[in-house]
């Protein structure tokens, strides 16, 4: 009999992952505790491992004996574990005892789990147990940081996380992927996810100018412009009603950051879809051109907002996220992919590029993405796809004129946002006119 038939590769699996589910959680509680008696890495690991083994014995054999005598065992273990906590050491908490309990439950995951396909080394709840097993680690390492983020927590803001979970929970699974409409089969989907999309975004937005203050909205601005430019500064815009139009400098600014990432993640886009890097050479000009303009307005601003913006943003009087805004967006966004659809599914050729203007007004991204693959499966030429992909950017610089007109008609932050859009598209119009003219050759 060889070694491999005296011990299965996947019973050695089992046993170290066994120990190690367990072991884990019993490292952050050893280093945690101060006394020599605290049960922690051996007690833990071989707590869980006696799971493994009983719950494995259980598979093989089918019989219950065992697994329920190792129930059983680990019954009075945490008992005799709580009793000597309360009436030896008398701490307070139970967060030890819950978790000693959950080690075996983890360990058993692993022994009942079924054997692995090569050439994978462990089976679904394996992974489970050791997905868990790592939460439990995060969770009791960073106890003092949960707490504090806990103990500065609002009514308003729990009640909002609340929300957008129940919306992405229920929701989610009875949200089909597309929606007939005659001919156009319209991603219906893909507005319930801006949606949820806007409403993180506008929830990540709070977060951060609540710890940031006046510096929240750049870092929102940059990073949310990268999931979707037109969300962001529709709900920058929101935050700006909110917050009684006091900073429409600090907004503008913002705005100009998720054009910004628009633009770079656009060219992201370009690079991973098309490795031939054929659209991407066209693409670098008006890149240049947005960046440069962008820093430009960037630094004029930054100086303006240095002089007439220093105050503290209150946070008394605004909502983590708003339902409204997020309406008002999907149906701006809704209306304008369904033209787009319609316009390229009629007109081909001549349809993707008037599909790209009022494509860009939706998400550039998303044009970009269906533009792109296009020409690399030859359906469309190098030409129509330079100039939807540059259009539909453009386009996606203009459109935050709209969204910002659309939540906020006071004016204030509207100019703003009309001059740096205005600026900034205006070089990669006088661009695309020299290609339409020939004046820079398209090959």
């Amino acid at each position: 009999m060889t070694v491999q038939e005296l011990l299965p590769p996947d019973l050695i699996v089992r046993s170290v992952l066994g120990f190690a589910v367990g072991a884990l959680i019993g490292l952050e509680r050893q280093k945690r505790m101060t006394q020599a008696d605290a049960i922690g890495v051996r007690s833990f690991g071989l707590h869980s491992l006696l799971g493994t083994l009983a719950a494995y014995s259980y598979t093989v054999t089918g019989n219950t004996v065992i697994l329920v005598y190792a129930v059983v065992i680990s019954v009075i273990l945490v008992t005799a574990q709580i009793i000597y906590k309360i009436f030896r050491t008398m701490r307070k908490g139970m967060t030890t005892s819950i978790v000693f309990a959950m080690s075996f439950v983890l360990g058993a995951l692993v022994g009942l789990d079924a054997p692995p396909t090569p050439p994978e080394l462990v089976g679904p709840l394996s992974v489970l147990a050791m997905t868990i097993s790592f939460l439990v680690f995060l969770i009791l390492g960073f106890k003092e940081e949960l707490a504090a983020a806990v103990a500065v927590i609002t009514r308003d803001e729990m009640i909002s996380a609340v929300e957008l979970g129940v919306l992405i929970l229920f929701l989610w699974p009875l949200m089909p992927e597309y929606l007939q409409v005659g001919t156009i089969r319209f991603p219906i989907f893909q507005t319930y996810w801006l949606i949820v999309l806007l409403l993180a975004i506008s929830f990540g937005n709070y977060i951060l100018v609540k710890k940031y203050r006046h510096r929240g909205p750049y870092f929102f601005g940059f990073f949310g412009g990268f999931a979707n430019s037109e969300a962001t500064v529709s709900s920058l815009t929101d935050f700006h009603v909110k917050t009684e139009r006091k900073f429409p400098g600090r907004m503008s600014l913002a705005a100009i950051f998720a054009n910004l990432a628009m633009v770079l993640r656009n060219g992201v886009i370009i690079v991973l879809l098309d490795p031939s890097l054929e659209i991407m050479r066209y693409y670098l000009f008006p890149l240049g051109i947005l960046v440069i303009m962008g820093l430009v307005r960037l630094a004029i601003e930054r100086h303006d907002v240095r002089e007439h913006d220093e105050q503290e943003i209150d946070m008394r009087f605004v909502s983590p996220f708003e339902f409204g805004a997020a309406i008002r967006f999907a149906a701006v966004f809704t209306a304008v992919s369904f033209v787009s659809l319609f316009l390229q599914q009629v007109f081909a050729d001549v349809g993707t590029l008037v599909a790209a203007i009022f494509g860009g007004f939706a998400s550039a991204g998303a044009v970009v993405a269906a533009v792109v693959p296009l020409y690399v499966s030859g359906v469309i030429s190098l030409q129509t796809a330079v100039f939807a992909v540059i259009i539909t950017t453009t386009t996606s610089v203009l459109n935050k004129i709209i969204y910002v007109y659309v939540a906020d008609r006071e004016g204030t932050l509207a100019r703003r946002v009309v001059k740096d859009s205005l600026v900034m598209a205006t070089g990669v119009v006088v661009y695309l006119l020299l290609l339409a003219f020939d004046l820079i050759p398209l090959v």
